[in-house]
């Protein structure tokens, strides 16, 4: 799934990705690199002109742990302006989906941002609360069943095995000291451009004969969709071994799209 960077009216968030523990035989780690290109617009909408790339990481930690980093590198060209963005997001989620630790690190134009960084601690009642050490001394309590970046990919595959057409939700990033948003995310049928898309480069063996679904998600602030338009939304092909081939983000003016380009796997820890 990746996190927001605020430059002017543009922010991003890429879904980070990560192994179900529930099927941990079959969700690899694994090393991935995607172009990213301005997505499809409304007609009429002329959005900026997006040009980068989008590393991610995920690997196996002993004791059943999953960590990832994500890196996202553009340059959207508008009417006039020209914004760089770099942003590079870690964490790390326990393998009961209740301990959580991140890291979100960002520039806009050569200019760092604001960083934020903390962790989720189980707390009483099946509740959980989450401590920013930057900015220091902040506190965001978080609603039981809120789900972390792993855990709502566990969520996803799991409806998708089992025929569902979608489900509701809280998300936490932890990318600012907020509450959790709401989430709505449907399931389908991959766009039929997905499949027509060149095979990646490196280890190829890690999409060939997998099963691929396809998931939308909205994002909202407060309660859920009663509240408005979504804050941001997304579209994702994910294969069932946690790889993801394609995708796009779609926020205020900003549309964004990335292919997979090259894969590899990555070696599950000697524990």
């Amino acid at each position: 799934m990746l996190m927001p960077v605020r430059g002017g009216a543009l922010a991003v968030l890429l879904f980070a990705l990560a192994a179900s523990p529930a099927a941990a035989q079959e969700l690899v780690p694994h090393l991935a690199v995607y172009e990213v290109i301005t997505g499809r617009a409304p007609a009429g909408a002329s959005p900026p002109q997006i040009r980068g790339t989008y590393v991610f990481r995920m690997q196996a930690e002993c004791g059943g742990n999953v960590k990832f980093e994500q890196r996202l590198r553009f340059e959207a060209r508008g009417p006039g302006e020209v914004t760089e963005i770099d942003q590079t997001s870690t964490g790390e989620e326990s393998l009961d989906g209740k301990r959580y630790r991140f890291t979100h690190k960002a520039t806009v134009d050569g200019k760092p941002q604001p960083e934020v960084q903390g962790e989720v601690e189980p707390g009483t009642d099946s509740a959980a609360e989450a401590r920013f050490s930057q900015p220091s001394g902040r506190v965001v309590p978080l609603p039981a069943g809120t789900m972390f970046p792993i855990a709502i990919l566990r969520r996803t595959v799991r409806a998708a095995r089992e025929g569902e057409t979608g489900f509701e939700g809280r998300f936490f990033m932890g990318d600012k000291p907020e509450p959790p948003q709401a989430v709505s995310v449907l399931l389908g049928k991959p766009p039929r451009r997905v499949s027509e898309l060149p095979p990646p480069q490196g280890d190829r063996g890690l999409i060939q004969g997998r099963d691929r679904f396809y998931f939308r998600a909205s994002f909202y602030e407060g309660d859920g969709k009663g509240t408005g338009e979504p804050r941001h939304e997304m579209s994702s092909v994910t294969l069932d071994n946690g790889v993801e081939i394609w995708g796009t983000h779609e926020q205020g003016e900003l549309r964004l799209e990335y292919r997979l380009i090259r894969l590899e796997t990555l070696p599950r820890p000697n524990c």
